[in-house]
C-alpha cells in the first residue's frame, strides 16, 4: 500500500507544480490583413503621462524600442523599431513576445500580443 501511494505522488507531483497551461483561447491572437506580426522584445519605454490622455485610470501612451527577432506575417522591418501602445504599465523587457503591429501615420502601434513562452498561435485569417 505504502509503494501504491508512493508511485501516485511522484506521478501527480508534475501535473501540481507544472499548473494550468494556457487554454488554446488564451494563447490565439487575431491580426489585420495589414497588419505586421512579429517576435521580438521591446526596451527602453517611456511613458506619456496620463494626464494627457485624460483617462482617470492611469492608462497612457507608452513608446519603446522593439527588437525584431523574426517577422512571422507581414512586410520586413529593420531590427530596431520605434513603436507606441496604450497599456496601464510598460511592457517586461526581458520577454520575448509576439506581437500584432499596426501601422498608422504616426508610425507603428501594438495592438495586442502574447508571451512566447505560452507558445502564441495566430488565427488560420486576417480580420
Amino acid at each position: 500500500m505504502r509503494f501504491a501511494l508512493v508511485t501516485l505522488t511522484i506521478t501527480l507531483l508534475p501535473a501540481c507544480v507544472a499548473g494550468p497551461e494556457a487554454r488554446l483561447d488564451d494563447r490565439t491572437l487575431s491580426y489585420g490583413c495589414s497588419d505586421t506580426v512579429v517576435v521580438g522584445t521591446v526596451a527602453d519605454s517611456v511613458d506619456e503621462p496620463a494626464e494627457k490622455t485624460g483617462n482617470l485610470l492611469g492608462d497612457g501612451w507608452v513608446s519603446a524600442s522593439l527588437h525584431v527577432g523574426e517577422v512571422v506575417r507581414g512586410e520586413a522591418l529593420p531590427p530596431v523599431l520605434p513603436v507606441r501602445y496604450f497599456a496601464h504599465t510598460a511592457i517586461r523587457q526581458d520577454q520575448e513576445l509576439m506581437l500584432v503591429l499596426k501601422q498608422t501615420a504616426g508610425g507603428y502601434e501594438i495592438q495586442s500580443g502574447q508571451l512566447m513562452r505560452e507558445r502564441p498561435v495566430l488565427v488560420s485569417r486576417c480580420r
